[in-house]
């Protein structure tokens, strides 16, 4: 693979962006992820050189001369796009994951119950989430052999302890300055490969029935898991190579959407009124056909149509998502006077776009005493407009009202272009049915806020410390709050 002159420059602007986009190819597949995959992942040397091997790019048109049978990359964004934005294959996984978290849901063993608030998605979110993707099996494993306690036998807990350290072990912190990180990732990686090994010596010892492509299974999970994995057998990446690709996956499903469902219902239940109109509109919309004491069964049609949920939703990503858009020029492109040299390589941190005043702004035609306009989920009285660093519910509510149009590059939580996060439909409907499951079972009232040990209060919630360009922005302190069961429960 040949890498030309590295160039890093913030890219402000839509049409900048676009730019960009037009000009240039995926830089994620050639270069960012076989640097994941080996810093944070654990890849062998010799599964990266082999996957670096292709450098045909991932759409369907090669860049290069490579065969079919030798553009993984491609091979593996075509399973991406086959499990992840079909709409029968999204609707399956969104069900699938409301029947599990509603499990997690009923196994509680209390009725009310003072906790933080991010603290209990990272187990029951993230349990329900990882057996929608991979099964049960690996949920067993994550010991740490030097602690025996309880919440160490916890995959969730070893998982939230290398999440914390990802960042760093990307930028090669060495293992004596980032203990605690990389015994965090050895153990997730152990327990990737127990449960590997299991499930790959389990589905050879069951015998052939006659559904042949189930969309989920005990071994292997959903279907994407089992066709990715095959794919990358036939490939040749050894066993501990596929654990560390499998480990990203898991890790890249669990990162984003568990903190992004934290960061609405911190917005909710620091807002007892807005919390309350979001309850009204899920009970109205009919969200739950079979009434609320089904929980388990979505109705993902009227859950994406609800105005006030989806505008908070896209509010939330908007502030709270960071990646770095990252490209190679195809050929040299012109940019405010400066010419970026083609085989240069760009990162632009979507965080600025999202944070830009003169996009995000309220529009004039929205004056203060209009119900767009009176940011009554701010706190801050009527006739006070959220400027772009502050959150505004209805934001995304006045700009369909407006009839305005948002341009790629001025919002892309998800990225662009070909590689635009495939999963990306399935976050949103996993994100909004945790969102309507918990504020429908519970009542959330707010306490305060705790730094992430649980034990040291904090003054203020989750700030922008941390606005690393990794997905959703990792939340640095978590919200206590009093969870009761509401009646029906």
């Amino acid at each position: 693979m040949r890498l030309g002159p590295i160039s890093m420059y913030l890219i402000f602007g839509a049409e900048n962006v676009q730019a960009i986009f037009r000009n240039s190819r995926s830089l994620s597949f050639e270069f960012m992820q076989l640097r994941i995959a080996e810093k944070v992942k654990g890849l062998p040397q010799s599964d990266k050189l082999k996957l670096g091997l292709d450098d045909s790019g991932s759409g369907s048109v090669p860049l290069n001369g490579q065969r079919g049978d030798e553009r993984i990359w491609h091979n593996l964004h075509s399973i991406y796009l086959k499990n992840l934005t079909e709409r029968s294959a999204v609707d399956f996984l969104t069900h699938k994951f409301a029947a599990e978290f509603a499990k997690q849901l009923d196994s509680l063993p209390w009725t009310q119950s003072t906790t933080g608030l991010y603290a209990f998605l990272q187990r029951y979110q993230f349990n329900a989430s990882t057996i929608t993707l991979v099964g049960p099996r690996i949920l067993n494993y994550g010991k740490d052999a030097e602690n025996k306690a309880e919440t160490q036998l916890q995959f969730s807990g070893t998982f939230w302890e290398y999440d914390a350290a990802f960042m760093t072990l990307m930028q090669g912190m060495p293992r004596f300055m980032c203990r605690k990180g990389w015994a965090a990732r050895d153990r997730t990686l152990e327990a990737t490969k127990m449960w590997l090994r299991e499930a790959t010596e389990a589905a050879e010892a069951t015998t052939a029935s006659p559904n042949k492509d189930p969309e989920w299974d005990e071994n292997f999970g959903h279907r994407l898991v089992r066709e990715r994995n095959a794919e990358l057998v036939r490939y040749g990446i050894s066993f501990d190579g596929r654990a560390a690709m499998h480990m990203g996956l898991i890790w890249a499903i669990n990162a984003n959407a568990v903190p992004m469902t934290a960061y609405i219902l911190f917005e909710l239940a620091r807002d007892p009124a807005l919390l309350q109109r979001v309850r009204s509109e899920i009970r109205v919309g009919g969200v739950f056909p079979r009434g609320v004491g089904a929980l388990g069964e979505v109705d993902i049609a009227a859950l994406v149509k609800l105005p006030l949920l989806n505008s908070v939703y896209s509010e939330c990503l908007r502030m709270r998502s960071s990646i770095p858009i990252s490209r190679r020029l195809r050929e040299d492109v012109v940019i405010d006077g400066y010419t970026l040299k083609k085989d240069s390589f760009l990162l632009a941190p979507s965080w600025l776009s999202h944070m830009n005043e003169e996009v995000w702004a309220p529009r004039s035609s929205v004056s203060p005493g209009s119900s767009a306009g009176k940011g009554v989920s701010n706190g801050k009285g009527n006739g006070h407009i959220p400027g772009a660093h502050e959150f505004w519910a209805e934001r995304f509510l006045q700009l369909e009202a407006s009839k305005t149009k948002i341009k790629l590059g001025d919002y892309c939580p998800y990225g662009g272009g070909t590689v635009i996060c495939p999963g990306r439909f399935f976050a949103k409907h996993e994100i909004l049915a945790a969102v309507a499951m918990v504020v429908t079972r519970f009542d959330l009232g707010f306490e305060g806020y705790t730094m992430l040990d649980g034990a040291t209060p904090s003054e203020r919630g989750p700030g922008m410390e941390k606005a690393e360009c990794r997905g959703i922005v990792s939340l640095d302190r978590d919200m206590v709050v009093n969870m009761r069961r509401r009646d029906g429960f």
